[in-house]
Parts: C-alpha cells; sequence; structure tokens
C-alpha cells in the first residue's frame, strides 16, 4: 500500500509528498530553505511546513515511520509542542503512538493528513488527440492547429502565437548533435506551455528511462519526481499525444499533480522511441488554472516532432558517418565522399576496369620465422604500405587475402587512366620494399620481395559481400586472369607483370617489354604478358630491344638465331630471369621442333 503525506494550513492542501520513508517534520532552522518543501537528509529528509519564525511548533516536531499494511508510527520530537490526534488525544514530549492510515495530526496551526493513495489513475482518467502523432518526413498538420492559428491571428493572441512558433522554432532549428539538445527541448516545453516539471523520457531496453527533467524556474526538480508510466505507455502504444482529466484518484508517485501530458517522440520508421512528458501540480494551494487543455497537448506534441526530427537527423549523421569510415577503409577519403552522396554508385554494374594482385613472396617461411604474434606484426605493416601505394594512385582496396592484396581502377567512378593509375601504384609498390627492407630484412633475415599481376577488361562490380559484410569489389574472368598473371610471375621470375589488355591502354612511354605469350590455367585465351621495368634506364632500353628480337626470332621458330641472341644477352645480363627462361626454350626448340609451340603453356596456377 503506498501512503501520502498532505500538509494542510488554514484549510488549504500547501505540500504533499510521499511517506515512503521515514520523515522528520518541522518548522525552518537557520541555513534551510522556506517552507515548504522536502529536504533530503543523511539518515532522514525533513519535511519543512512553517517558516522559521512560526513558533507554533518545533523545528524538530515530529518523525513518521511507515510500518507494515499503512501502519505509521508517529514520535513527538517537540519538548514544548504536543501533538494532537481526534481518536488518540495527546501524544506528549518523546511519547509515541501507532496508527492506521487514514488518520490526521494537529501541530499548532497545521494539520498532517496521511491517507493511503491508488496505484495508478484510471483509465479513462487519460484523453487522446484526435490525430496520432506525425513520424519525421511526414507531412501533415491536424484541423484542431489550423484552427487555434487562425483564432490566435486577431488581438492580443497573436503575440501568443508570434512565442509559441518562435519557440517551437528554436528547437526544430537546434543541432540534435549539441549536448544539451533534449535540455533545451524541456525547457521549450516549460516556457511554451508553462507546466511544472518536463522530461524527455527514452524507450530502451523495454523500459522508459529518463535523459532530461527540468522544472519550471529555478525551481529543482525533488528526488522523488517520478514520471506517469501508465499516461507513457498509453502515448507509445496509440503512438498518440495524451492529457489527463482532472484526477478522481492519484497514485503515489503523482501526489500533488493535477495534470498531465504525455507526446511520443518516433523514428523515421514511425517507432516511437521516447516522449515528452509533462506535469503541472499544485502542492501550495495558489494554483488557479492547473487544466490540461487540448492546446496544450498540441504545443507539447509539436516540440515533440521537432525532438523527432533533431533525433533523425542525428541518425542520418550517425549512418552517414559510420558509411564514410567504412567506405574510407576501402576509398580514397575523396572517393568516399562521393559515395556518401551518391550511394547508387556501389550497386553492381558491368565496367571495364583494371585489377591488381600483389603477393609478398616466401611469406611462410618469413612467418615460420617470426612466429604468430610478429607476423601479424609484420603482415600489418607490409599491407598498410602497400595499400596506401593503392590510394595515393586513386585506387580501391578490394581484399587481402593472407599475404595477398587485391586492388582495383576504374570503378565505381569512372577513370580514363585506370590502367596507368594501376601500374604507377606497382611501380610505388616495389619502391616501398626499400623502407619495408630497411625495417624488417634483419628481423627476417633476408630482403622480402613481392609479385604483382595486373590486367584489364569488363568485369562485374558490386557490393560482393553480404548484408552482414561489405565487400566492394569486381567478379569475372578479367579478375580471374590478374590472379593466374601474379601467379605467373613466380614462372617468369619477374616481379611486375601486365596482359595484353593492360598494355593496350597504358601511353607508350612506360617502359615494359614483352616476355611471351602464354595460356594460363583454366584460360583459353592466349595472353601477352609485358614486364613493367622498376628502374628504366638507357642500358635497359636497349636491353628490352634485344630481347624483343630474340623473342620474335623465337615465335617465328628461328631457334638458332634466337639462341645466338640470347646467349649475348646471358653474357651480358647473367641475372635476368626472363632471358634465362626463353634461353631454355629455344634450345628445347632446336632439340625438338615439332613439340615446339610459341604460346607458352603455363599448367600451373
Amino acid at each position: 500500500m503506498s501512503l501520502a503525506l498532505s500538509v494542510i494550513h488554514k484549510g488549504k492542501q500547501v505540500f504533499a509528498t510521499p511517506l515512503d520513508a521515514p520523515l522528520e517534520i518541522g518548522r525552518q532552522q537557520k541555513g534551510e530553505d522556506a517552507p515548504c518543501g522536502r529536504l533530503p537528509g543523511d539518515e532522514i529528509d525533513r519535511v519543512i511546513i512553517a517558516p522559521l519564525a512560526e513558533y507554533s511548533l518545533s523545528r524538530r516536531q515530529a518523525r513518521l515511520v511507515p510500518q507494515n499494511d499503512g501502519e505509521v508510527l508517529v514520535r513527538n520530537l517537540s519538548n514544548s509542542v504536543e501533538i494532537v490526534s481526534e481518536d488518540r488525544g495527546v501524544i506528549a514530549s518523546d511519547g509515541e503512538s501507532v496508527f492506521r492510515a487514514p488518520f490526521s495530526l494537529s501541530l499548532g496551526n497545521f494539520q498532517l493528513c496521511v491517507a493511503s493513495v491508488a496505484e495508478k489513475p484510471l483509465e479513462s482518467d487519460y484523453i487522446g488527440l484526435e490525430n496520432a502523432t506525425i513520424s519525421p518526413g511526414q507531412s501533415f498538420v491536424a484541423p484542431q492547429m489550423i484552427d487555434t492559428i487562425s483564432r490566435c491571428q486577431q488581438g492580443s493572441e497573436a503575440d501568443k502565437l508570434v512565442r509559441w512558433l518562435k519557440t517551437a522554432m528554436s528547437v526544430f532549428e537546434g543541432a540534435a548533435s549539441s549536448p544539451d539538445f533534449l535540455q533545451r527541448a524541456a525547457r521549450a516545453v516549460i516556457n511554451l506551455v508553462q507546466l511544472d516539471t518536463v522530461a524527455i523520457m527514452l524507450w530502451m531496453d523495454d523500459e522508459w528511462k529518463t535523459a532530461t527533467v527540468h522544472a519550471k524556474g529555478e525551481a529543482k526538480v525533488s528526488k522523488y519526481w517520478r514520471a506517469s508510466t501508465t499516461i507513457l505507455d498509453k502515448a507509445r502504444a496509440k503512438k498518440c499525444t495524451f492529457r489527463n482529466a482532472p484526477l478522481r484518484e492519484q497514485a503515489g508517485s503523482l501526489l500533488g499533480v493535477e495534470a498531465l501530458v504525455a507526446a511520443p517522440i518516433l523514428d523515421a520508421e514511425g517507432k516511437v522511441i521516447g516522449a515528452i512528458y509533462g506535469d503541472r501540480r499544485n502542492l501550495d494551494g495558489k494554483a488557479t488554472s492547473l487544466d490540461m487543455s487540448e492546446v496544450d497537448a498540441m504545443l507539447v506534441e509539436l516540440i515533440a516532432t521537432g525532438v523527432a526530427a533533431g533525433l533523425a537527423r542525428l541518425e542520418q549523421e550517425k549512418a552517414a558517418l559510420a558509411a564514410r569510415v567504412l567506405f574510407e577503409q576501402f576509398f580514397t577519403p575523396e572517393l568516399a565522399r562521393q559515395l556518401e552522396l551518391e550511394p547508387d554508385l556501389l550497386q553492381g554494374k558491368d565496367v571495364t576496369i583494371s585489377v591488381l594482385f600483389c603477393d609478398i613472396r616466401e611469406f611462410s617461411r618469413f612467418s615460420e620465422k617470426l612466429g604468430p604474434k610478429r607476423t601479424v606484426t609484420w603482415i600489418r605493416d607490409v599491407m598498410e604500405e602497400l595499400s596506401q601505394s593503392v590510394l595515393r594512385c586513386e585506387g580501391v582496396l578490394v581484399d587481402y587475402v593472407g599475404d595477398e592484396l587485391i586492388a582495383m581502377w576504374g570503378a565505381p567512378v569512372e577513370q580514363k587512366n585506370h590502367a596507368a593509375l594501376a601500374c604507377k601504384a606497382a611501380m610505388e609498390m616495389v619502391q616501398c620494399l626499400q623502407t619495408l627492407n630497411t625495417r624488417w630484412s634483419e628481423e627476417l633475415g633476408a630482403a622480402m620481395d613481392v609479385g604483382i599481376g595486373i590486367n584489364t577488361g569488363i568485369a562485374r562490380v558490386g557490393n560482393i559481400g553480404s548484408k552482414s559484410k561489405f565487400k566492394y569489389g569486381p567478379l569475372g574472368n578479367t579478375v580471374n586472369l590478374a590472379s593466374r598473371v601474379q601467379e605467373a610471375t613466380k614462372r617468369l621470375r619477374a616481379r611486375v607483370m601486365i596482359t595484353g589488355h593492360t598494355e593496350s591502354h597504358l601511353e607508350s612511354e612506360l617502359p615494359r617489354r614483352l616476355l611471351s605469350r602464354v595460356r594460363v590455367a583454366n584460360i583459353e585465351e592466349v595472353v601477352a604478358l609485358y614486364e613493367l621495368a622498376d628502374e628504366p634506364n638507357e642500358d635497359w632500353l636497349q636491353f628490352s630491344e634485344r630481347y624483343g628480337k630474340a623473342l620474335e626470332a623465337l615465335e617465328a621458330k628461328e631457334f638458332f638465331t634466337a639462341t645466338k641472341h640470347l646467349g649475348n644477352l646471358i653474357a651480358d645480363f647473367p641475372d635476368d630471369g626472363p632471358t634465362q627462361l626463353l634461353l631454355s626454350r629455344a634450345v628445347n626448340g632446336m632439340i625438338n621442333p615439332e613439340a615446339f609451340d610459341s604460346v607458352w603453356q603455363l599448367d600451373s596456377k
């Protein structure tokens, strides 16, 4: 059973509070707030019911201690003022007695009334507005509001309307990301509707939680303040603003409350995520107009829609920020911002792109030497350096697969020079090896190296991941071939190789040499493979030209001429892997010319 204490002076209620804990009753002491009020104490709260100059009762007059089943222990703390009960007579100094609610006590010129209260108001005590609350993005004006505005356009009511609109617009225009957005909204309701207490409530984890609560003027919100979950639950269930009719029975949490309102706050999908809750109280018996009118309820709802719009903007900003953070893991910052504005660019489409595969050579040997912990540190450092080369060259990071990096150019936005950008990125990757080896070669026990393959062609590009994991990239034969070319760098002993498809998109000044025409595993197409020069100089250009003549002779099955050219090249460049392999093929052709095929079959991936 809930109990409530009311203080009556000269026939009027001047204060009311729940009797939910022991209370000490008395007049004001020096340094205490003026009556009437409840002051929290370390061991027991004090209820100040009279000013310091009121000598009809003591500073420490009585102690009320709730017992079980609606009983209250009353003790007289005063040495001079008696407590009078109509039923029990006088409680003298230091005397005590147990009373069952309801009962009343006289203390000088004041009367204490203790009564049980209903747990919650009746369902019929609440009235909903005719129309449901709108969610952010909807456009609807209730006819009642139009009528109200029309009536306010004449006379002194026009000034009130202007104040209403200015107050409401301050909420609509406020930045929801501001830390005091909800506080300002609550104060706006207090000023707009003249309520005593306003709270912004949030529906979280299947319960109402108070985000912020404010009292009118300079008043402080009592620590015993509670919102009515009954009206909040009705507003949530009906998605409609509710106000109360005059309360016939008051709950313990609503003691002294004469009027209530709750306006739901909706998200963009129309789900209730919170509410604006307000009340008017009659604690001093001086209030003259406490009813919650329909217009009052509509104004609270107006602010609630402003809060909803602000929170919706905030969610959009958070989503945009999350998208940008996600995009910047794969795209350049500039492209991430463009995708944030044009997310449709990520939809699947067929487009001509250039794809790059970069593999770390001898990864297994190095990882065995480093151990798991240092391997993770090493591979993270390597991938960061390689990734920055891609991003600096305006590429898209598609994926990391173990010790391999995959990148592409030409999507999601068109890049006319995508092949050149991919080749430029490959050259930067090779250059960053020097930095990486400076940091790691001593610990690795040797210098690390990479193999890079690039191919250009049409691919299906879009989100190739799932709803659970975003992964933007290409699919198709173009991608498969790029992977095979990277594998072929091991066979042909070249660091960076590109296909003829990529080579055809390049400017002539980019140094490269045709290594061979091949067929790779599981792909019937004959592919021309070119090597990009790491450090092109005059010697390399002459060497490339001599290699080209040897390859031309070999493909024409002029084995002796090819062997002669290649032998001279080996003498001048003994460490060139492609020259060694081409010489081996030329010698095999001389031995068994019938079995020779100018297209080299690379059987393994």
